[in-house]
């Protein structure tokens, strides 16, 4: 699972990440959580995911802390808004779907995500009624249009998505 979390659901990149570990654990019959930790290359679907978590947790300086990180790794702060956007918009519906009664498996397979993912977001989705993960996704596309008509830069923006009280 923890390989799963760090890697994400595309093939390709597990069979990349499985082939580091085996190499990484030679001769061992084990792979512990600290060699996953130690050798897989975390995607920034996951940053992204952790810097919400820090968003909505109020963690403001995690949250910049993993902002500056993907800006580290050349990340747009355009993407990077859209996936928090995205993320958002996710949650909203994972929240309206635990609404309806449906279990992780079926709203995995309505928003079309993993079971893995769902089961991540549904935490996520409790903390907050649906006028508050509303009222973040508002937050989102406010920014990205202060940014498209010149108001702010996109770094900006994210900043003062991120330091914001939802």
């Amino acid at each position: 699972e923890l390989l799963l979390n760090m890697t994400g659901d595309d093939m390709e990149n597990i069979r990349m990440e499985l082939e580091k570990l085996v190499s990484f654990t030679m001769g061992r019959d084990v792979i512990t959580d600290e060699d996953v930790e130690a050798i897989c290359t975390v995607r920034v679907t996951n940053k992204i995911f952790d810097m919400v978590t820090a968003i909505v947790n109020r963690q403001t300086k995690k949250a910049m802390d993993l902002y500056e990180d993907l800006l580290t790794l050349k990340e747009p702060p355009m993407r990077i808004l859209f996936l928090i956007a995205r993320q958002f918009n996710q949650i909203l519906q994972v929240k309206e779907l635990m609404t309806k009664g449906m279990d992780k498996g079926a709203i995995a397979s309505r928003i079309k995500v993993p079971p893995f993912v769902a089961g991540k977001m549904m935490p996520q989705a409790k903390t907050f009624t649906r006028e508050q993960i509303l009222s973040c996704v508002t937050q989102c596309v406010e920014a990205e249009e202060a940014v498209k008509t010149g108001r702010l830069n996109d770094r900006m923006a994210v900043e003062l998505l991120i330091t914001r009280k939802f």
